[in-house]
C-alpha cells in the first residue's frame, strides 16, 4: 500500500442496491485530490456472493494507502429523529433516547445499533437539549461490514445516507442558510436538510431510477434494457418516454413537497432554500428543472466529487465526471475521517 501523510484515512464504499462504488481522497477539505475511483455493477439476483464478487473486482487493481473504510446505511430499517429534552445526564439521556425511540420508531430497538448526538442548537431552550438519535437494524449494518470484511478491508465508519452527504455539502462554501441534498439512487431517494445549528432532518422515499426505467419500459412496451437506455435520452425522446418520466416526477416530488413541508412545521418554520441533487438516476435529463418547477424551489446538479481534484495523467477526467453522480456518496464517505 502506498503512503501519504495527506491521506484522508479512510475509503469511501458505498454498496448500493445495483452497484459497488469506492473512492479514495487525499488533502485537505480545501484541496481534495482523487486517489482511487471505481463502480461495479451488482448482478440481478443481489445475492452475498454477487456482492461479495462485485467487491473484489471494485478493489481490483487497486493500490489503496489503508484498508480502513467508510460506509453508510438507509431504507426502512434505519431511522433518524430529532428530539427535544430537558438538560439531562448521560445516563438518563440514554434511558430517555430508548424509551422515546420505541415510540415513534416503526421497528424493534432490540437488535438494532444505536447512536446520538447533542446538538448546539440555537433553536433550544436555554433549560432543554436537542438530540439526534439514529437507529439501525443490526441486520442491514452487519450485512454490508461482512461484504467488506470478506474482501478484507476494516469498516471505521458506519453513516446514514443523506448525513453523510450533508456533511459533504456543508463543506461547499456559498451556500444558502437552508438547504437540503437529494440522493436518487435505483431503488429509493434519501433526503436530508440541515441549518446551521438546528437537527438535521432526514427521509427516505421509496422511488427511484428504477421506477423511471419500468414507467418507460410499460409505456413504450419494451424490455428494462431498452427503457434504461431511453430514460436518459432527451432530444429523441418519445412522447410516451417523456409522460412516463413526468409522471414518476410528479409523485416523487409529491413526496419531497410533504417532506419540506414537515420540515417547515418543525421549530421556526424555516423554508428550504436549495435542494442540491445527486445519484444515480440525477442523470436523467431535464430532471432537475423538472424537480425545481414543480417543487417551486431552486435544484441543483451536485457531487462532492467537484469539488476534488483530479490529476489528468492519471485519470480520464471526461470518465470521472460521468460517474461523479453515482459515486456522490462514496466521495462523501472518502470525506470522512478516521475517528482513532
Amino acid at each position: 500500500m502506498r503512503k501519504t501523510e495527506q491521506h484522508r484515512g479512510l475509503v469511501g464504499v458505498d454498496i448500493g442496491s445495483t452497484s459497488v462504488k469506492l473512492v479514495e481522497l487525499s488533502g485537505s477539505p480545501r484541496a481534495f485530490e482523487l486517489e482511487n475511483i471505481s463502480v461495479v455493477a451488482v448482478p440481478d439476483d443481489a445475492s452475498s456472493s454477487a456482492y461479495g464478487k462485485a467487491m473484489s473486482l471494485v478493489l481490483e487493481g487497486k493500490d489503496l494507502v489503508t484498508n480502513h473504510t467508510a460506509i453508510s446505511v438507509s431504507g426502512r430499517k434505519v431511522a433518524v429523529r430529532g428530539m427535544r429534552f430537558p438538560a439531562l445526564g448521560r445516563a438518563e439521556l440514554d434511558g430517555a433516547l430508548r424509551y422515546e425511540g420505541s415510540q415513534v420508531i416503526g421497528f424493534e430497538l432490540h437488535g438494532s445499533y444505536l447512536d446520538h448526538c447533542v446538538i448546539e442548537s440555537e433553536a433550544s431552550p436555554s433549560d432543554m437539549m436537542d438530540v439526534l438519535f439514529v437507529a439501525a437494524r443490526k441486520e442491514t449494518v452487519d450485512a454490508k461490514i461482512a461484504v467488506l470484511e470478506e474482501a478484507g478491508l476494516e469498516p471505521r465508519v458506519v453513516g446514514v445516507d443523506a448525513l453523510v452527504l450533508l456533511d459533504a455539502l456543508l463543506l461547499e462554501e456559498g451556500l444558502p442558510e437552508t438547504c437540503g441534498v437529494i440522493d436518487i439512487g435505483a431503488l429509493s431517494t434519501s433526503i436530508g436538510i440541515a441549518r446551521k445549528g438546528t437537527v438535521p432532518f432526514v427521509r427516505d422515499i421509496e422511488i427511484g431510477g428504477n421506477d423511471y426505467t419500468q414507467a418507460i419500459a410499460d409505456a413504450l412496451s419494451v424490455p428494462m434494457e431498452d427503457a434504461e437506455k431511453a430514460k436518459i435520452m432527451e432530444p429523441e425522446r418519445e412522447l410516451a418516454s417523456a409522460r412516463a418520466i413526468e409522471h414518476v416526477t410528479r409523485q416523487l416530488v409529491g413526496e419531497l413537497s410533504r417532506s419540506l413541508m414537515y420540515y417547515q412545521t418543525r421549530g421556526d418554520r424555516t423554508q428550504v432554500d436549495a435542494l442540491f441533487m445527486c445519484g444515480g438516476a440525477s442523470i436523467v435529463p431535464g430532471l432537475s428543472d423538472a424537480i425545481s418547477e414543480m417543487a417551486g424551489l431552486q435544484v441543483i446538479n451536485w457531487s462532492p466529487l467537484d469539488r476534488v481534484h483530479v490529476d489528468d495523467a492519471r485519470f480520464d477526467a471526461e470518465a470521472v465526471q460521468r460517474l461523479a453522480p453515482i459515486s456522490s456518496l462514496a466521495a462523501a464517505l472518502a470525506m470522512k475521517k478516521d475517528p482513532n
